[in-house]
């Protein structure tokens, strides 16, 4: 039996159904879930992931693919499980080891092997064969426990797992480590981060990732974006957050519009990839000296591209992953939604915004009828304003003193174009007529 035969005879099942013969499965969000077969299940435990072609099950931990489970539960070797799963696909049977003449219907195969020879042409071959290395070493890892229940299901998801001792000696810096999968936007496995198991060992680095280069480059690749895509689309923004752990409470609590940086500095390379999803950027990193430095770099970088860009904050020395530990996941899911409340623009400040657009276009509009149109639309702006700042008890928004006739409307100051302290509307605009109100003291 060869590794294109397995390959072919796994794209062809669907897990799910595979499953769904021997225990009732329930859609639960992107999983599909019901009672584990291999021990006494009372609630159910069993994780199905259609979309990568994997179980997991989160009370006895056994895991694995469509071969794995059916290995499992009839007590048969993979060539058994292989033969059987063929036959009941409608696929020629696997007879044995020897039999590497065996092949699926001539009418399939040909259709698959047009589509592979024709995707291998446009991936360089060192891609491939790394992928295949990297799926080995993954297929390698011990399941790795999370520290806490609320998170434990969505490390499962994301393949977390904890390196052995005893590994290739391609792997040996990553032995008795905590690894984390990092996929490329189409779901490549293009590397790993290895990071150590306590932070109080000190004197091994915290991270050790692959080698750069194939599909492995870390100023190209957004932590989470292959699982975040849809949701990213979806919800019309992403959360970026400073580390894979972070990344991973975000998407337990309901967050999966979140993604991380591999580990680096924000590049041309992840704003390019963002802005295939998104404009709209919510940048929650680390609540730490480090953590404001870099965030004060990241948002201009971002608003200089053109994306709107807001500080989402954390309580001090908190990251979203410490955060959810200490709130749990419902405590932890309000302080974001209100966090990200909070950044949102007040209507005073839309009006506002709308207003200091407008003064702008003025003193460049020719036309009289524009000007006029214009203006109704900024004195409908600034009765609203003054009406909420009335509503509320308190003082005008701001002091409109400024808009007086007979003054330069705009000013230069340090090779910006600005308001200026005191004075207003261009002069050929002052003969319209205002509300007296808008004209000031």
């Amino acid at each position: 039996m060869t590794k294109q035969e397995i390959q072919e005879l796994k794209a062809s099942l669907s897990i799910r159904e595979v499953i769904g013969r021997y225990t009732k499965l329930n859609r639960v969000g992107r999983r599909w879930m019901g009672l584990c077969p291999f021990h006494g299940d009372r609630h159910p435990s069993l994780s199905v992931n259609e979309e990568k072609g994997s179980f997991v099950c989160y009370a006895c931990g056994e895991r694995g693919d469509v071969f794995a489970f059916v290995s499992k539960i009839e007590n048969v070797g993979f060539v058994e499980a292989a033969n059987k799963l063929s036959i009941d696909s409608g696929q020629l049977a696997i007879e044995g080891k020897d039999n590497k003449e065996a092949r699926l219907l001539p009418e399939r195969l040909a259709i698959k092997e047009k589509k592979e020879n024709s995707d291998a042409e446009q991936l360089p071959v060192v891609n491939s064969q790394l992928s295949i290395e990297n799926e080995a070493f993954l297929a390698l890892l011990l399941p790795a426990g999370s520290g806490c229940s609320e998170l434990t299901p969505t490390w499962l998801d994301f393949g977390v797992g904890q390196s052995p001792c005893l590994v290739p000696e391609r792997w040996k810096a990553m032995r008795n480590r905590l690894v984390f999968p990092v996929r490329d936007e189409e779901g490549r496995l293009a590397g790993f981060a290895a990071r150590r198991l306590s932070d109080e060992d000190r004197d091994k680095p915290k991270y050790v990732n692959s080698e750069t280069g194939g599909l492995y480059r870390k100023s190209e690749l957004l932590y989470g974006l292959y699982e975040a895509r849809e949701a990213i689309r979806r919800e019309g923004s992403v959360f970026l957050v400073e580390g894979y752990k972070d990344v991973l409470a975000m998407h337990a609590a309901g967050f999966r519009h979140t993604v991380a940086l591999c580990g680096t500095a924000l590049c041309t390379g992840h704003i390019a990839l963002l802005k295939r999803y998104t404009t709209s950027v919510r940048v929650m990193l680390d609540a730490d000296k480090a953590g404001r430095k870099a965030a004060d770099a990241v948002v201009p970088t971002l608003a200089g591209e053109g994306m709107d860009a807001v500080r989402i904050g954390l309580p001090e020395g908190d990251d979203p992953d410490s955060l959810f530990r200490r709130l749990g996941r419902e405590a932890f899911a309000a302080y974001v939604r209100e966090a990200v409340r909070q950044t949102r623009p007040s209507e005073e400040q839309v009006l506002l915004g709308r207003i200091r657009k407008g003064i702008g276009l003025l003193s460049g509009v020719a036309e009289a009828e524009k000007r006029e149109r214009l203006l109704r639309v900024l004195e409908d702006c600034l009765t609203q304003l003054k009406g909420l700042s009335v509503g509320a008890c308190r003082p005008a928004t701001m002091d409109w003193r400024w808009v007086r006739p007979g003054r330069r409307m705009m000013k230069k100051e340090n090779g910006k174009t600005v308001p200026p302290r005191s004075g207003g509307w261009d002069g050929n605009i002052a003969q319209m007529s205002r509300p007296k109100w808008l004209l000031g003291a």
